[in-house]
């Protein structure tokens, strides 16, 4: 039985492990699930496993990272989690669904666990998420739950928002100033 890290009202979060990557590849043949993810387009096997090993990678590193999601009855839906953005030394947000799957408030709702988790669990200050300009829906989602825009930059010759939450201590502080 596996340990879920995070439940929400439809979906669980567990760490990825090795025998998920047929799933993981899965998702990623669909070039409108990687559309805004990379511009490097699908992930072949090789980009899958390279990925699936720095998700799995990452928790053990920081005790977070990009996790496995899969609804009530176990079924994969997609991903999500944490990265390090090293551009800038941040935390990222992260996360992608079945393309079935949009359109329904998933990512609503996993942004808004993510969040509450993120800041409940470390010491950051802040938590950000980058998005492409045209990718109007998670736009939406991100401003809903709290997320403000703080600036465009090239990542990788690609024009990337940043949004960005303060944890509630630093929101606190930046309203009694």
């Amino acid at each position: 039985m596996s340990t879920y890290l995070l439940e929400t009202e439809r979906l669980r979060a567990r760490s990825f492990a090795k025998q998920d990557l047929q799933e993981l590849q899965e998702l990623h043949k669909d070039p409108e699930v990687n559309r805004y993810l990379t511009p490097k387009g699908a992930w072949d096997l090789t980009a899958c496993r390279a990925r699936l090993s720095e998700f799995i990678n990452q928790h053990k590193k920081y005790g977070f990272g990009i996790w496995r999601l899969e609804n009530h009855s176990g079924q994969f839906v997609g991903w999500a989690g944490f990265a390090l953005f090293e551009e800038t030394a941040e935390v990222e947000l992260q996360y992608a669904f079945r393309q079935p799957l949009w359109g329904i408030g998933l990512g609503t709702e996993i942004t808004r666990h993510l969040t509450e988790w993120f800041f409940e669990n470390t010491y950051y200050t802040h938590l950000i998420a980058r998005v492409h300009p045209d990718n109007l829906p998670v736009k939406l989602v991100l401003m809903r739950e709290g997320l403000h825009y703080r600036e465009t930059r090239s990542v990788e010759g690609e024009a990337q928002e940043i949004y960005q939450v303060l944890s509630p201590s630093c929101r606190r502080l930046a309203l009694s100033a």
